[in-house]
């Protein structure tokens, strides 16, 4: 049911009326939930009539870094959903390493598995990828054919950084991920057209480049906080280096966010933890792993689906590392 919401844009409520007492509902809404419904293979009988033994699908499940705790919620949400539709799920982490290098038995999968989830990778780094049903989770991109759930990345960048800028801030510095992928080159730009909205110019300095990590976010304000004028405000691509970052700042003496503003991104659990509170954009990660099952399940019953881009909301959380 919260695959059937997020797709189509209501509340799991809604759905449920839908099926429950739909003449509660609208009929545009109506029509389109169903229509949602019956793309997903979703259904209010029993998955399996009584008597029948279900046939447990296998499921590849390829994850940029499974040590990662943005990607713990989405690895939930998938064994959740797994779990109710009968699917035996295998990880595999690639550790931030070449997909290629990663999956070198690849070229077994066609006999091994009936579906591939890809979190936070795409398929079209793969040299050869394997022809199964395939969905794309969290890395959006136009170079392959397999259906993608993913977020607005320059929207919500841009929102970050439009909010720093409302509130006063004009010498905003940008952490950024690998710049190889999508994900974080959308976050750029962003960043960018919110700063040019407003006339507001790039000190190319500003811009520096992590991995991901903590201790990327530490040397990133080992830079950006020895600049001469420093940024009062540093946009980060994700929470863990803008946990870096404010760690290095307060070594530095700067008091957060008196003096500097810091945003991460993922609303991961240790950012409501730090000291104080980071303010993050966060986006529905166990709903991404649900739904991301329930699309792959209709790829692999031979279904087609309505879409090929699924768009999930973000939400700016305000806390206490930005004023």
């Amino acid at each position: 049911m919260k695959a059937v919401a997020l797709a189509a844009g209501v509340s799991t409520a809604t759905v449920s009326r839908v099926f429950t007492a739909p003449e509660k509902v609208s009929p545009t809404t109506r029509q389109r939930v169903e229509s949602v419904a019956i793309t997903l293979g979703y259904s209010t009988a029993p998955l399996f009539p009584r008597g029948i033994t279900p046939r447990w699908r296998k499921v590849l499940v390829i994850i940029a870094d499974v040590t990662d705790s943005f990607y713990s919620e989405i690895i939930r949400g998938i064994e959740m959903q797994a779990s109710q539709q009968h699917c035996l799920i295998t990880l595999v982490d690639c550790a931030h390493q070449s997909i290629n290098r990663c999956l070198p038995e690849t070229r077994g999968l066609p006999d091994d598995y009936d579906g591939l989830l890809y979190v936070g990778l795409s398929p079209s780094s793969l040299d050869r990828p394997p022809s199964l049903p395939s969905v794309v989770i969290n890395e959006y991109s136009s170079d392959h054919d397999a259906p993608t759930l993913h977020i607005d990345n320059l929207s919500a960048a841009f929102n970050a950084v439009n909010y720093l800028i409302q509130r006063g801030h004009h010498r905003i510095a940008c952490v950024t991920g690998p710049e190889d992928l999508a994900i974080c080159q959308y976050r750029r730009q962003g960043y960018l057209q919110a700063l040019q909205r407003h006339n507001l110019t790039l000190n190319p300095y500003f811009i520096t480049r992590g991995d991901f990590t903590f201790k990327s976010g530490i040397a990133a304000a080992e830079h950006l906080l020895t600049l001469t004028p420093p940024p009062d405000a540093i946009f980060c691509h994700n929470d863990r280096m803008a946990l870096g970052v404010m760690y290095r700042a307060k070594q530095l003496g700067i008091v957060i966010p008196r003096q500097l503003s810091v945003i991460g991104f993922d609303d991961i659990e240790e950012s409501q933890y730090a000291d104080p509170p980071l303010t993050t954009v966060a986006q529905p990660r166990v709903a991404q792993g649900e739904a991301a099952i329930s699309l792959l399940i209709t790829l692999m019953e031979g279904k087609p689906l309505i879409n090929r881009s699924y768009l999930l909301e973000t939400e700016l959380i305000l806390r206490q590392s930005a004023r």
